[in-house]
């Protein structure tokens, strides 16, 4: 695999393996680790929030020869709001002396290539992208996304490595947190060659080319559309305590 290979690998993962919530939600509390993440992706052919798929995706890289590290990142709400400092987990991959972002957990918000810390903006059917560096107390660096003919910020982020003990600092927050966004309601996401699709426990959303259509569910469509569209089986007890 050579770095050019990326941007195919990480759409054919956007494509594959949703982002969701639902260990979140059922409350279920086991330890982070690599191994742990790799059976629950992998083996149990679910999928995740950053601190898992980022991980996973990282891990992956490094088996294959890459430059790696797992980075923290603060998620910035309204440019000013900063909510959960260093709870989002993304990858930091070094390549011929060029630095890059490589994040395929960021729910429907995926470059689908790396982004390069230099500033270019890179392009996407999700969006155009691109990272500068701030001076903030959350990192040096913002990623940062176009959104209505102006620059967002997506999140900041420091370039200091990470470990597992830092994973599981922010699934605790994350599941805890009453500021969290996804200890709220289930969430499950997942790219598709035109657009992206999303299931919650009220309403199922297909985006085709920029158009959306959206219908609500009840707890049998749930259970269906979760099973045959994302690939995750439901027992009755994830139903009970999801919708």
């Amino acid at each position: 695999m050579t770095f050019a290979d990326l941007p195919a690998l990480q759409f054919q993962f956007a494509k594959t393996v949703p982002f969701e919530n639902i260990d979140i939600m059922v409350q279920k509390n086991e330890d982070l680790t690599l191994e742990n993440i790799r059976k629950k992706i992998i083996d149990q052919k679910r999928g995740g929030v950053c601190y898992e798929l980022n991980p996973l995706f990282y891990s992956f890289l490094k088996q294959q020869g890459f430059d790696v590290r797992m980075v923290a990142a603060t998620i910035v709400h309204d440019q000013d709001h900063h909510d959960l400092v260093g709870t989002h987990i993304t990858t930091l991959l070094t390549q011929e002396e060029n630095r890059y972002i490589v994040d395929v957990g960021f729910g429907g918000n995926h470059a689908l290539q790396p982004i390069p810390m230099t500033g270019e903006t890179v392009t996407s059917l999700t969006g155009e992208y691109r990272i500068r560096e701030v001076q903030t107390p959350f990192g040096e660096y913002a990623m940062q996304k176009y959104r209505d003919g102006k620059l967002d910020i997506q999140y900041i982020f420091s370039t200091e490595p990470i470990d597992e003990a830092h994973l599981n600092m922010a699934k605790d927050r994350i599941t805890d947190h009453t500021d969290s966004p996804f200890n709220k309601s289930v969430l499950l996401n997942k790219l598709t060659d035109d657009g992206s699709i999303t299931l919650t426990n009220q309403s199922f959303t297909i985006t085709r080319n920029n158009r959306k259509t959206r219908q609500e569910v009840d707890r049998d469509l749930f259970k269906q559309l979760c099973e045959h569209r994302f690939g995750i089986p439901m027992t009755e007890k994830m139903l009970q305590l999801l919708v």
